[in-house]
């Protein structure tokens, strides 16, 4: 089946894939007695944590020596606690995608077996039900932009409109990325231990913590290929789109920025390939 099939088929389900997604929230915060306020709660104790080891602990600027300064340090220009925030969303739909479509398939598969749905739903749902949480977080970043618009530390521009491209790119990375992931990871359960390890790594090489500016002057030139190599990591020209409706210290990289584009798109075409081809071992499989 070539894929404009696939996709006409897809879209003729897109009712089911709506059922699928509306199930997993419901699952998710059925037995939590706050429910979404966790969306909320996760993101932002992980900024407060990250902002007081890099910002008093290592002392991200100067006198930020005492817990009271916590959010006050600068990176880029913003205070740290929202640089974090932004890089942080961003990376926890990537993260919670990458976890979880490693296991969309063989969750679910006696639906996946006895079904004649469009197999490629199952990662659909876990792309859009794990976005549709990420938005939901989002409130955290809007607020820490307001308060600290409010007290004149941050001057917003109309580049935040670039939300909306970083958002989009995203989901075609996720969703070629997680073609790849739930096939694999069905055939061969080793993989998705393989992938945990390299999402460890792989936070510290993507600028969430730190900004990519951070490494001019600290590259000798003979390893300037390494800042390129940044460059081509997708979520750096995502992240890099959240934040310049804020970060006035530097203007936009656009050289990441069409990186993450191009590379998005080659996951979703190389994605969807594996997925034709491994479809049916994984029927055999599961």
């Amino acid at each position: 089946m070539n894929s404009s099939n696939r996709l006409a088929r897809i879209w003729a389900h897109r009712a089911t894939l709506d059922t699928l997604v509306r199930r997993d929230l419901r699952v998710r915060y059925s037995r939590s007695a706050i429910g979404y306020l966790w969306t909320l709660l996760d993101p932002l104790a992980m900024a407060l944590v990250y902002a007081f080891v890099f910002g008093v602990i290592y002392g991200t600027s100067a006198g930020a020596n005492s817990p009271k300064h916590v959010g006050r340090e600068s990176t880029d220009g913003v205070p740290i606690v929202l640089f974090l925030v932004a890089g942080l969303l961003a990376w926890n739909w990537f993260n919670n995608v990458i976890n979880e479509s490693s296991r969309a398939l063989y969750a679910e598969r006696l639906l996946v077996r006895s079904t004649n749905l469009p197999r490629e739903l199952w990662v659909a749902r876990v792309v859009i039900s794990k976005g549709i949480e990420h938005l939901l977080s989002l409130p955290v970043l809007i607020g820490f932009i307001l308060y600290f618009w409010a007290r004149g530390e941050v001057h917003l521009n109309w580049q935040l409109v670039f939300w909306l491209p970083a958002l989009i790119i995203q989901f075609i990375l996720l969703m070629g990325m997680g073609l790849v992931m739930a096939p694999v990871t069905a055939l061969m359960d080793d993989f998705a231990r393989i992938t945990r390890i390299i999402l460890r790594v792989l936070f510290y090489l993507t600028p969430i913590v730190y900004s990519i500016h951070f490494l001019d002057g600290k590259i000798p030139e003979k390893f300037s290929w390494v800042t390129t190599l940044f460059q081509f990591n997708p979520l750096t020209g995502i992240i890099d789109m959240y934040r310049a409706g804020f970060v006035s210290e530097h203007g936009p990289d656009w050289h990441a920025w069409v990186a993450a584009l191009i590379v998005a798109l080659v996951w979703l075409v190389f994605g969807s390939w594996v997925f034709r081809k491994l479809e049916p071992a994984i029927l055999k499989e599961i």
